[in-house]
């Protein structure tokens, strides 16, 4: 069995959008560009973090949709009376930076 463990400290990193793919009228992947990216694996997620200019924060948890050794990417469901998807579905853009995002199993 391969071991899942943390290998070493999680922390933030900020990201460049590198493309935004519409999939339907409301998903879109998003591919991105880590400063610093050890890799992933099947199974793990991203953590991304917005946060407003009223210093409010909202963090919210994407299934990495890219295989190991290709560019990190998250899939994106835009919900209506979401407080994140909308955000990432209709204003991110190639060349933005996304707050700090950080890989997890």
């Amino acid at each position: 069995m391969e071991r899942t463990a943390v290998l070493r400290r999680l922390s933030w990193q900020v990201a460049t959008v590198v493309s935004v793919t519409p999939e339907t009228g409301s998903v879109v992947t998003i591919t991105l560009d880590p400063l610093d990216w050890p890799s992933h694996r099947a199974g793990q997620h991203l953590d991304v973090r917005l946060t407003a200019a009223d210093g409010y924060v909202a963090e919210r948890s994407y299934s990495i949709a890219s295989g190991p050794g290709e560019p990190v990417a998250i899939t994106v469901e835009r919900l209506e009376d979401g407080e994140v998807s909308p955000y990432l579905t209709q204003e991110r853009r190639p060349a933005c930076c996304t707050q700090p995002a950080r890989c997890q199993t």
